[in-house]
């Protein structure tokens, strides 16, 4: 009885235990089911987080992040306000300034095929001031002097081959639209109606208070012209003001007016030289200056090719003698460098720019000293060793060391030792003395 409610008791002690050791077993299931999903999402944070960090500490990483979103944000930024262009532009300019004063040459280079094109519009521009682009050549071809209360001629004069029409004829022709234009439009005076459109022909007319100028032109001539006939009619108002009060229909006292007219006609016209002189002062100011410094870069284009193929040729030279090796070379602005290797025996650089057309002071040789595999080099060397006699001669065919003349044995036999130490030479003959 006692015995088994001790076994009794024993089993039931023993109940609870692995009863405990079995709920703790389930809490940890249950507690890895329930924080299962906010472990994976701090696994995948802390991935994230170690990605980030490595994108922030590499610096190619960071320089290729960058430049997927340089050119957009570039542009997104020149749209939006003007503060991105400003704040590059220092830096542009300064870049462009310290390059060209670097680098000369390479800019001049850079900028003459644009310069080219860039220079012949300005200069075209310049020329061709009217708006009227498909038009821009023009000619006076006729000039006439017409008397304007009578409506006679008093002076006609035509340009070049231009067909002469009859003066009688234009002037009856004016009077004729003078009196339309007073009858039809009540006007008192006639200094109204100035310019006639004939086709391809014009005619400007210009009243003045005795005599009227005609001026036939071909094409479309620019405002300058019609300031300089206004002129013209002044002058000749200013110097035949009585002849022209005292006008009875002889000309002869106008005969000088024909002279004036021709000359009128050959300045002004679309030739570049009429173009030129009609230009504004500023504009041709900054012409002159423009054509200096087109020369200038030209000339210095020029010069500097020619300095660039004297620099080659002298280094091509200077390549093809025994002895020198030439590895690279540079040139700019009174700088020259040539650097390579040279043999002692070969010849010195300096002599050869005698017939080069280069100052040797501007030029700096880096030339290593080396042997040369050179059978003339060879044998001066065996020569210097060797100290050979009045009498004794030395030749060098391929590896054979040739002595003729020799009569000492003991020399000829020290002369075999010291010319086998030459690794260019593999045997040594004796010849019969020379007599």
């Amino acid at each position: 009885m006692s015995q088994g409610s001790t076994k009794t008791a024993i089993s039931f002690d023993s109940a609870p235990e692995d009863s405990g050791a079995a709920t703790s077993t389930d809490v940890e299931k249950l507690r890895s089911i329930l924080v299962q999903p906010e472990r994976e999402k701090l696994k995948q944070l802390q991935e994230q987080l170690n990605a980030l960090q490595f994108k922030i500490t590499d610096e190619q990483t960071r320089i290729n992040d960058a430049s997927e979103v340089l050119v957009e944000a570039t542009n997104r930024a020149k749209k939006r306000d003007d503060t991105y262009s400003n704040t590059l532009k220092p830096v542009v300019v300064e870049q462009f300034q310290s390059s060209a004063r670097e680098n000369p040459e390479i800019m001049a280079e850079a900028l003459f095929p644009i310069l080219g094109p860039a220079i012949r519009k300005m200069i075209a521009n310049m020329l061709s001031r009217d708006s009227n682009k498909t038009k821009r050549t023009y000619k006076f071809e006729q000039l006439f002097l017409i008397e304007k209360e009578s409506g006679l001629p008093i002076c006609h004069a035509t340009s070049g081959a231009a067909e002469a029409q009859d003066a009688d004829m234009v002037s009856g022709m004016l009077s004729a639209i003078q009196s339309f234009v007073h009858d039809a439009f009540s006007t008192q005076e006639f200094d109204g109606l100035n310019t006639l459109q004939l086709g391809e022909l014009s005619v400007w007319i210009e009243w003045g208070p005795s005599a009227v100028i005609a001026a036939v032109i071909r094409g479309v001539a620019p405002e300058h012209c019609r300031t300089a006939l206004q002129q013209l009619n002044e002058d000749i108002h200013s110097n035949y003001a009585e002849q022209l009060d005292n006008y009875n229909g002889d000309d002869s006292s106008f005969s000088d007016i024909k002279s004036d007219f021709v000359l009128f006609m050959d300045n002004h016209d679309s030739r570049l030289r009429n173009r030129v002189r009609n230009l504004p002062e500023r504009a041709r100011r900054n012409l002159v200056i423009l054509g200096i410094a087109t020369a200038l870069l030209l000339g210095w284009l020029v010069l500097n090719q020619l300095d660039k193929r004297k620099w080659n040729a002298f280094v091509a030279k200077l390549d093809s003698q025994p002895g020198i090796v030439v590895t690279s070379s540079s040139r700019s602005r009174n700088n020259y460098t040539v650097k390579g290797l040279r043999d002692p025996l070969a010849i010195s650089p300096i002599a050869l720019t005698a017939d080069s057309g280069l100052d040797p002071d501007e030029i700096v040789f880096e030339l290593e000293p080396y042997q040369a595999l050179n059978a003339d080099f060879n044998l001066q060397r065996i020569k210097s060793v060797l100290t050979p006699s009045e009498g004794v001669s030395l030749s060098l065919d391929g590896t054979v060391l040739n002595i003729t003349g020799a009569t000492s044995k003991s020399w000829m036999n020290n002369a075999k030792r010291l010319a086998l130490q030459f690794s260019q030479v593999t045997h040594v003959t004796f010849g019969p003395v020379e007599k």
